[in-house]
């Protein structure tokens, strides 16, 4: 027999836990109850700690006692091959004792301390089968914080913690995380943005945990005391947890600073399971609707010293909607050994998933069929690697030490189809055989230059000049000579140049036209003198020689030869082919060498140049774009016109004259009306923690401290595709227009390579004085660094990948082919496309350099706390904490710059404010597409302050009611200035409080569960936001007055956040083996996304206004308004829908049946009803809406913008469907 020693009974209580739901165990009473002395039974009575996992009875037996004191003795062969259950929290040792025993048909013997373990003579067994169940309700310990360590039992922590176990989670048949706790916890609302149950959105008291870019996080999410929470944007990836291998989920609410930054309104804290919990397997199988198949798989074991857990999932649906395939493969393994006093553990997570997410949909689709898509794709592959070390020493009864350390890489790449709203432009086409497009320049010499025309003109640098009239009410420059004479005094309104005779410097036998000699000096700006000019007593210029001029032409030396050979053969890599502008020239000693002809084809400006002979004689048929997206720098093209040779706009709401209010039906050949973004962000974060604990009579107190480091890169670009008629973004290049170079060529959108370090320390006390009493008090100091590297694009300030355009050549080399010294037509060769450059485009279309930054943020969130216990069944709590969250690497890369921006005015040297920095220099955000590199953010402050009480209303029947507030400073939010141009922004203050109220319990074979919580989310300050698809949003365009923007008011309820949440379920055992039960989630009505303002009214009309300065719009919080007093109105149809979702209610069904001891079948039914019903929602506009004048392409798009509908965009929930398990458990060693 085994005989163990006797140690220190544990401390009275510990900090921060949850939820218990425990199992009902048989009571032996002549046992325990009748045969000890008065003395022994108040010793065996006292309240200890207990911590043991599920495992072999021998090692539960020699754990119970050194946590109790007991000396505990018996024969091997009675406990061989026997497993005893979980114990866990603060009871009597007799509880204790009773519970470790559960089933197994052994008693306890009892002389003094010391029990002899025995097999129940078989009168008593007869006698035990006989008596009545009693429940025992022991009370769980929780983890205070996301370390093991340091625990309290729910009553001792001052807040609503909520639990759900692995029982509850198996049980379940949940699919996702997201969906399990929208059916089983207080204050949570999901909102499917996505349709797709791994990527939706969870709401916890109006603070969100997002897998979308763009969401402000305000939850913190962890796994086994690893942050899961991904350092760019604060994302959670519910895909990459594997639910089967969590053995509870706990939820601790408000900003509890032990679980560190990111923590505003809560904490979800997960752990997995152990093979020292239990040897048990179990292998699962479920399949149904949408196609849909998983199979589940987990297995652990021990033999007392090493122990080994692995859980496996493997899932792969078609969705319930179009082209909506998702795939999820999750692997989880976890090794581990003990000893008396150390416990060591490494864990490895590996997910690899494939998700389609096809988003929202307008309402009047939603309402035709809500399976069907906006656009597609909307893919995303997430990758997960971790690993995880962690120990556990106990270095004496009352002291432990644990830590982790861990490393978790990521990575995911996404791939989005858009519709490209800045699809406008002048319509292409690509030229017919034998079609001359534009003018040859003769090369008879055959040098590969054009040939110089012999009377070859010279450009003048840094004459002086004088302003006189131009005839038509304006000015011109006209040249001085030395003696200050211009050369003509003016043009008349004929058109007449009013010469001058006085002018000196004209000499016809100059290969200029003048003597150089004889012109004055001017400067740049032909004002004030240059370098060299004399000026008299008066100041004012004498006119002297310009010693910068040249007397005699330019030598054709090889030198120049050279340059202007390179001058024509690299002209085509200019930005555009414009005849407004140079091409790219060769500058050798600061002289411009530009080819032109008589007629100017090329224009150089004031710089020396070279005149060619006149070209062939042709007619040049390409032009310059017009319409809403003529591209940079006025490309020329090969256009389609009309009858009347007017270009043709690929947007009908472009046609002249009067674009912008056009009628036309566009033009849907070649006309690029998708977007399609690829990004790829791969993150890696490593951290180490390690936390000191002391369990004493009246104390629990824990010290730690830990660290993390993250680093993140994103890089992100787009193409130009088309939709198919199922519209699915596609790159097809051979059928859009040629001039569009992002059909072939990716659109680099930003780059970015961030790092954070957080360092923290942190304590909790939680002294007891009395049984009935617990204080707690607990703070967190921390330490963040951020440095990022971001290279920011202007593409969206410049109408999207569209304005990037190829361009035909405006002039071709004709050599004179045959040799009979006349160039023909025929003899010169087709006018080539030549491709858009960034290079030589001023670096648009390229990545800016780098930009660094670097920011320092730090912190001390403090919380109080206390909980009342007045009776055994009752108990009352209040705290008070805060918290704080510091901005994400995306925030920070996205912030909007308010820095003043000025330019000078040419004419006055003063100063011109043009704006803030981020709209001036066009820097934005479109996500998931682009990031802009700016300012300082400030971080989240949050406090909050709670109370509440729970109790049991008889012993199977639980209640809880809570009400709290928690108040944020400095709240960051995604802030839309236009369509295009977006930045997160502090906005100030926001506000969400409410009411929680639970009552759980089972009466004979009817069990239930009813959660209600009441949030109400605010908006506590005014702010601008752009709206455009909302109808009380600014309407007077091109006036700089809140075009498309809303005004956000204190008060104006938070979007996506239903004001009341219920959940409940009832379920009942038909037979010990046959159970069903009936589970219905009520959410009431939420504002959608773009209307902050909650302002948007069905009916309104949707106009659009230009009014000049001589009108008077209505002004309003300082959004201005069209009224009868502008001189043009652009109507599109009316607002049709309301800026809300409407309220729901969806119930599931769900039974199993014990076919065996080991097999069970199960069967749901989701949405039982088949309602109709939507999570979330947003405004936005529908370009495939009917034609009014607009020509339908595939899919329905409509090609005037005019015809677009504005609508309420929804998030459409899943129709009813059916589900088969099978689920076999297994005993692993047995």
């Amino acid at each position: 027999m085994n005989t163990y020693k006797k140690i220190h009974r544990r401390g009275i209580h510990t900090a921060l836990a949850a939820l218990s739901v425990m199992a009902t165990q048989p009571v032996w009473a002549e046992a325990l109850n009748t045969q000890l002395p008065k003395q022994q039974e108040e010793s065996f009575s006292v309240p200890v700690n207990v911590d043991i996992p599920a495992q072999p009875l021998a090692n539960s037996l020699h754990d119970l006692g050194k946590a109790t004191g007991m000396n505990i003795s018996f024969p091997n062969d009675i406990v061989s091959g026997k497993t005893a259950p979980e114990v866990r929290g603060r009871m009597s040792r007799k509880e204790a004792l009773q519970r470790v025993l559960g089933e197994s048909g052994l008693v306890p013997k009892l002389e003094g301390n010391n029990a002899f373990i025995q097999k129940a003579p078989k009168e008593e067994k007869q006698q035990a089968l006989q008596l009545e169940k009693v429940e025992i309700r022991a009370k769980r310990a929780y983890d205070i914080g996301p370390l093991k360590g340091l625990a309290l039992t729910k009553e001792e922590i001052p807040g609503n913690v909520q639990s759900i176990t692995a029982k509850e989670i198996k049980e379940s048949k949940a699919v996702s995380l997201t969906d399990l706790m929208n059916s089983k916890l207080q204050s949570v609302n999901v909102n499917d943005y996505q349709s797709n149950p791994f990527q939706m959105d969870v709401t916890y008291r109006g603070f969100t945990a997002s897998p979308q870019l763009g969401t402000s996080q305000g939850l913190s999410v962890f796994l086994d005391g690893i942050r899961v929470n991904e350092p760019f944007g604060d994302v959670v990836n519910w895909d990459m947890i594997p639910m089967n291998a969590l053995n509870s989920l706990d939820v601790f609410p408000g900003s509890n600073p032990l679980f560190g930054l990111g923590t505003l309104g809560g904490a979800i804290s997960m752990k997995t399971k152990s093979g020292f919990d239990s040897n048990e397997g179990t292998v699962e199988y479920l399949g149904g609707s949408f196609k849909r198949n998983q199979f589940q798989g987990s297995v652990g074991g021990n033999n007392g010293v090493i122990a080994g857990f692995a859980a496996a999932n493997i899932f792969k649906e078609d969705g319930w909607r179009v082209n909506s395939p998702s795939e999820v493969n999750q692997i989880f393994a976890k090794g581990e050994w003990r000893n008396d006093s150390l416990q060591l553990g490494l864990s490895m997570l590996y997910a690899g998933n494939k998700l389609v997410g096809n988003g929202l949909l307008p309402t009047e689709m939603a309402k035709q069929d809500g399976s069907q898509i906006f656009t597609s794709p909307d893919e995303t592959k997430n990758r997960l690697l971790q690993f995880q070390l962690n120990g556990t020493w106990d270095v004496s009864d009352t002291f432990n030490i644990t830590g982790q350390v861990y490393r978790r890489k990521s990575r995911r790449n996404a791939s989005n189809g858009d519709v490209n709203q800045n699809f406008g432009g002048s319509a292409t086409r690509r030229p017919n055989s034998g079609e001359q497009l534009a003018n040859g320049v003769p090369d008879f010499d055959g040098d590969g230059l054009p040939d110089i025309n012999p009377d070859n003109g010279i450009s003048l640098e840094n004459v002086a000049a004088k302003s006189v009239p131009d005839g038509s009410g304006g000015n011109i420059l006209a040249m001085l000579d030395v003696n200050g004479e211009p050369e003509y005094f003016g043009i008349d309104s004929s058109g007449n140049v009013l010469l001058n005779s006085a002018f000196s410097a004209y000499d016809s036998s100059s290969p200029s036209g003048y003597d150089l000699s004889r012109l004055a000096i001017g400067s740049a700006a032909n004002s004030i003198a240059v370098t060299g000019q004399s000026v008299d007593a008066s100041g004012n210029p004498i006119w002297t020689l310009n010693p910068q001029n040249p007397t005699t032409a330019p030598a054709f030396t090889p030198e120049f030869y050279q340059a202007a050979l390179y001058a024509w053969q690299t002209r085509g890599l200019a930005t555009d082919g414009s005849r407004d502008l140079p091409g790219q020239f060769f500058d050798p000693n600061n002289l411009n060498y530009v080819y032109k002809d008589s007629n100017g084809f090329i224009v150089s400006g004031s710089s020396y140049s070279i005149t060619a002979l006149d070209p062939v004689t042709g007619v040049s048929l390409v032009r310059t774009f017009s319409g809403s997206n003529p591209g940079i720098n006025k490309p020329l093209g090969l256009l389609v016109t009309d009858a009347n040779g007017t270009p043709i706009e690929r947007n009908g709401a472009d046609c002249q004259p009067n674009p912008g209010l056009g009628t036309c039906s566009g033009y849907v050949e070649g006309t690029p009306t998708a977007l399609i973004t690829q990004t790829e962000i791969d993150q890696t974060t490593d951290g180490a923690s390690m936390q000191l604990n002391w369990n004493l009579e009246q104390h629990k107190f824990m010290v730690g401290a830990s660290v993390d480091a993250a680093d993140a890169t994103y890089e992100s670009g787009q193409y130009l595709g088309l939709f198919t008629d199922q519209r699915r973004a596609i790159r097809d290049p051979s059928k859009l227009g040629y001039e569009f170079y992002a059909a072939n060529n990716r659109i680099d959108l930003n780059n970015f390579d961030g790092n954070s370090t957080t360092k923290s320390i942190y304590f909790s006390e939680t002294w007891t004085p009395t049984k009935e009493w617990a204080f707690t008090a607990a703070g967190r100091f921390n330490h963040t660094k951020i440095k990022n590297v971001l290279a920011i694009n202007n593409i969206l300030g410049l109408s999207g990948p569209t304005a990037f355009k190829n361009f035909y050549q405006d002039a071709v080399l004709c050599p004179d082919s045959n040799g009979n010294g006349t160039l023909e037509l025929e003899e010169c060769p087709p006018v080539s496309v030549l491709p858009f450059s960034p290079e030589l485009a001023g670096g648009l279309g390229f990545l800016g350099q780098p930009e660094t930054e670097k920011f320092t943020y730090r912190s001390f969130n403090p919380s109080l706390g206390a909980t009342w216990q007045p009776t055994e069944t009752l108990n009352f709590y209040g705290n008070w904490n805060r918290g704080a969250r510091t901005p994400s690497v995306i925030e920070l890369g996205c912030a909007f710059d308010d820095t003043p921006k000025y330019n000078t005015d040419p004419n006055t040297g003063e100063l011109i404010f043009v704006g803030p920095r981020s709209l001036a220099e066009r820097r934005f955000c479109s996500l998931p597409s682009t990031l802009s590199g700016d300012p300082y953010l400030k971080q989240v402050r949050s406090e909050t302050i709670e109370f509440g009480g729970r109790g049991n209303l008889t012993p199977t029947i639980q209640w809880n009611a809570t009400a709290y507030q928690t108040d944020l400073t400095d709240d960051i939010y995604f802030v839309s200035f236009t369509a295009e141009r977006s930045f997160f922004q502090n906005i100030g203050d926001t506000r969400r409080r409410g009411v929680e109220l639970g009552l759980q319990g089972k009466v004979d074979k009817l069990g239930f569960r009813v959660n209600y919580s009441l949030t109400d989310a605010t908006f506590q300050d005014r702010f601008t936001v752009a709206s455009p698809n909302n109808s009380s949003a600014g309407n007077v365009s091109g006036r700089g007055n809140g075009y498309e923007q809303t005004v956000v008011s204190p008060g104006n309820r938070i979007p996506g956040v239903p004001l009341h949440n219920l959940n409940a379920t009832v379920s009942y055992d038909i037979t010990p083996d046959w159970t069903v039960s009936l589970t219905g989630i009520l959410h009431s009505e939420s504002f959608v996304r773009g209307n902050e303002n909650n302002k948007h009214q069905v009916g309104a009309a949707n106009s659009r206004y230009i009014c000049s300065g001589l009108s008077s719009p209505t002004v309003i919080d300082g959004i201005e308004y069209g009224n009868s007093t502008c001189e043009t109105r652009i109507d599109r149809p009316n607002f049709r829908y309301p800026g809300k979702v409407p309220g729901y209610a969806v119930w599931n069904l769900k039974t199993s049946y014990k076919i065996t001891k080991n097999l069970t079948a199960g069967l749901m039914i989701n949405n039982l009803f088949d309602r109709e019903y939507y999570s979330a929602g947003r405004l936005g506009i529908n370009p495939f809406s009917p034609s009014i004048n607009g020509a339908i392409g595939p899919g329905g798009f409509n090609y005037n913008s005019n015809d677009w509908m504005a609508s309420t965009f929804l998030a459409p929930g899943a129709p009813r469907s059916a589900f088969f398990t099978l689920t076999y458990d297994f005993d692993v060693g047995r």
